[in-house]
């Protein structure tokens, strides 16, 4: 029988890591100021547009702005945070999910638990099947 277990992915966090979290979310954040600035214009325009309707307009636009503003600010803590934390810190870069063979007479408990992958650099340096379980390093 096959089933699905989650792993955890894990960033060990390098100079050449740290740069590139950083270049990615300033990349995201300049996108996400843009389609603020979009949004203002297309707000004003809709409003000179149909005034009958200028607080309803208001209202819809100022909910994607305000919500482009949250992400914005988000990023910008986690930019913060990223700052303070140390080299070799492990940072949580999302899950994945792995297709693993169950037969009788297997160890269930293995298959409750979490697993986790480690990568430095772009390179998978360990795999832990579950909290129980072995590291198997590459």
């Amino acid at each position: 029988m096959k089933i699905i277990v989650t792993y955890d992915v894990k960033q060990i966090l390098t100079e050449q890591s740290r740069a590139s979290y950083f270049n990615k979310w300033q990349k995201e954040r300049a996108t996400l100021q843009q389609e603020v600035e979009h949004l203002q214009f297309e707000m004003k325009r809709l409003q000179k547009k149909r005034p009958a309707d200028h607080t309803w307009i208001a209202e819809q636009f100022e909910k994607e702005i305000r919500s482009r503003t949250e992400r914005i600010s988000f990023l910008d803590f986690k930019v913060d945070q990223l700052e303070e934390l140390s080299l070799g810190s492990e940072i949580h870069d999302g899950e994945i999910e792995s297709i693993q063979h169950v037969q009788v007479g297997d160890q269930w408990y293995a298959r409750e638990q979490k697993g986790k992958i480690v990568v430095k650099d772009g390179i998978v340096q360990s795999i832990v099947p579950d909290d129980k379980g072995k590291d198997i390093t590459i």
